[in-house]
């Protein structure tokens, strides 16, 4: 049974790693703007989730049923790297939603919705942009 525990927790340990690798090739990519590679790297992404999930429920399984000092501290590794690779996600993640913002505020100047626009006075007062729409391109 050991055996098995410890060759769940190593398997786990390989999809972490590959995991890891692949959200550091994704903040690359957001780093430089490729935002065209996002949508294989997300099907890769959660490829690996899926295979994660379905060993987590065997290690859940083996775990019940026996435990020992071997699996503790390769569970200690899978657990801590687990986390780094969470953190890793959330990283890249922010930097999504920063990047959808931008492009949506860049989306709504090209288009001349100035009234979702908020600008600054001289005193650093708030105020609306200004009622006046034009378009700036033109399709």
């Amino acid at each position: 049974m050991s055996q098995t525990i410890d060759s769940l927790l190593h398997q786990q340990l390989e999809r972490l790693h590959a995991l890891d690798r692949l959200l550091m090739e994704e903040h690359a990519c957001l780093l430089q703007a490729a935002a065209d590679r996002l949508p294989e790297l997300t099907e890769r992404k959660n490829a690996l989730m899926a295979e994660l999930e379905t060993l987590e429920r065997d290690r859940l399984r083996q775990f019940a049923a026996v435990a020992d000092a071997a699996a503790s501290a390769s569970w200690g590794q899978v657990q801590a790297l687990a986390r780094q690779v969470a953190a890793a996600n959330q990283r890249n993640g922010v930097m999504i939603s920063a990047l959808v913002r931008s492009t949506e505020g860049a989306l709504q100047i090209l288009r001349g919705v100035p009234d979702s626009v908020d600008l600054y006075g001289s005193h650093g007062q708030g105020q609306s942009g200004s009622g006046s729409a034009r378009l700036l391109v033109s399709a």
